[in-house]
């Protein structure tokens, strides 16, 4: 036979084989995989809430969109009673939008309630700033950033930051008293 025939044959039929090997391997794994990434989902969320025993994910309003917002939740007790809001947050400060500032932000009874941070790429300036609210104790730093902005450099940081925190903390004081009791 042919070069040009048996080549683009030989390459075809592995080609099929490697791709129904993978088909397989996503049939088999698919179901696991999902359960481990919701696993691993609450259990970052419970570094925001110790007793959260219910999540319920909430669509995202054009408004948090504009704000840097990807994600935002609510979190119940065992109890299904409403505890706090969670928002996950990818911001671009001084870095740009190749490393982003991206972190999650809780509230609880009317206020700022935890900060985790999840990475950043940004400047030593913007670095100091994030390090200082990285030690963010039951929302006090979140509360006050005006006060974490004593770095030259900082501004464009904070500026993302402050945008940030002050549209889900908007869309938080808006809604939390009217949430209701989580329902499966």
């Amino acid at each position: 036979m042919n070069k040009l025939i048996k080549l683009p044959l030989f390459l075809g039929v592995v080609g099929c084989l490697c791709g129904g090997v993978l088909s397989l391997t996503n049939y088999f794994t698919a179901e696991k995989i999902k359960k481990d990434e919701d696993r691993r989902a609450n259990a970052a969320y419970i570094i925001h809430f110790s007793n959260l025993a219910h999540r319920k994910d909430v669509q995202v309003n054009e408004t948090l969109v504009n704000g840097g917002i990807v994600s935002k939740l609510y979190a119940y007790d065992e109890s299904n009673e409403y505890i706090g809001s969670i928002y996950t947050i990818s911001a671009v400060g001084y870095a740009g939008k190749q490393n982003p500032i991206k972190f999650t932000i809780s509230f609880s009874d009317g206020k700022p309630h935890h900060y985790v941070e999840l990475g950043h790429g940004e400047s030593s300036q913007g670095a100091a700033f994030m390090t200082w609210l990285k030690g963010d104790n039951n929302g006090d730093r979140l509360s006050n950033l005006e006060a974490g902005k004593t770095e030259t450099g900082s501004s464009i940081t904070y500026s993302a930051v402050n945008l940030a925190v002050s549209t889900c903390l908007a869309d938080y004081l808006a809604e939390y008293t009217s949430i209701p009791a989580y329902t499966e």
